[in-house]
């Protein structure tokens, strides 16, 4: 069981190192903000610029680290150092799949670690093979939230859930690996969980994404509406004479100007209006204005 008490004493314990805490706060959504001074190791700053890379989309600040890493080609008799570091491992694999770099060197890199219940739920991470019964299910969790949401769905979420109540020595083994991402995996299933198939709280979530789409489509209607009154207004304005025309071309390079400067306001409030047209329509609708950011 995960207690609040075990997760204050544990949060508590590991603030002095900057690898936990950059992790902690990854697998948390949380920009990792950390004073890498100069008592902080060269391969935990690499680790927290990979970090930070990825949570910035930085394929370049990424890749400057990676093909460091990835010009070590340790064997199973010798291996090097990083290649049983669990934390550097899941986040070379995210940084990879999220950048598209090929992925032969790590599954190398995983054939020679230690073959346990990480280095297995590692290799079927990258195989996506999220359902296995091999998987450590807080870890899959983890990732898929990092990575990749649309594979999140309640079964998913209730093998992790019994995998965690199952684990009734998880701080007295004190992998910090795995700790962490329990803790985090538990946050997420509060979060994300259903109710079960046919419950009110499931059939009022398919309401709820029924909703959003249709209001997002009468929003796109009534924006069409909009725009073809203002066209039919405009070709109903009067033919003026040749003597009107002409004054208009005489100062035509002003009204181009204040054209051009007004279609680049325009476009610039496209998706402002586009998404306030969405919202009055919801609204409209009697939607809860709380509930309008998460949509």
């Amino acid at each position: 069981m995960v207690s609040i008490d075990n997760r204050i004493t544990y949060k508590d314990r590991i603030k002095s190192s900057a690898k936990l805490v950059a992790f902690d706060q990854f697998l948390s959504g949380s920009a990792v903000n950390l004073n890498l001074n100069s008592e902080v190791s060269d391969s935990d700053k690499q680790f927290v610029n990979m970090i930070a890379a990825i949570q910035t989309n930085n394929k370049t600040a990424f890749e400057q680290i990676y093909s460091l890493k990835s010009k070590s080609n340790p064997s199973r008799d010798s291996p090097a150092p990083f290649v049983n570091d669990d934390y550097l491992i899941l986040i070379l694999i995210i940084g990879i799949q999220k950048f598209g770099f090929d992925a032969n060197w790590i599954k190398n890199i995983l054939s020679i670690r230690s073959r346990n219940i990480i280095t297995i739920t590692l290799e079927n991470i990258l195989n996506k093979n999220y359902s296995s019964t091999s998987n450590q299910m807080e870890v899959v969790l983890v990732y898929l939230n990092l990575y990749d949401r649309s594979f999140i769905n309640n079964q998913l979420l209730n093998n992790t859930f019994k995998s965690i109540m199952d684990n009734t020595v998880l701080f007295e083994n004190r992998n910090d690996f795995q700790i962490l991402s329990a803790l985090r995996a538990y946050e997420l299933i509060i979060e994300l969980k259903e109710g079960p198939e046919g419950s009110e709280m499931h059939l009022l979530k398919k309401f709820n994404d029924s909703f959003i789409r249709r209001a997002k489509i009468l929003s796109w209607l009534l924006q069409a509406s909009l725009f073809s009154f203002a066209v039919y207004e405009l070709l109903k304005l009067p033919v003026y004479s040749p003597e009107f025309v002409k004054k208009i071309n005489d100062y035509g390079y002003v009204f181009t100007l204040i054209g051009a400067s007004g279609i680049t306001v325009l476009s610039n409030q496209l998706s402002f209006i586009k998404r306030k047209s969405q919202e009055f329509t919801m609204r409209l609708l009697g939607y809860p204005k709380e509930m309008l950011k998460q949509s």
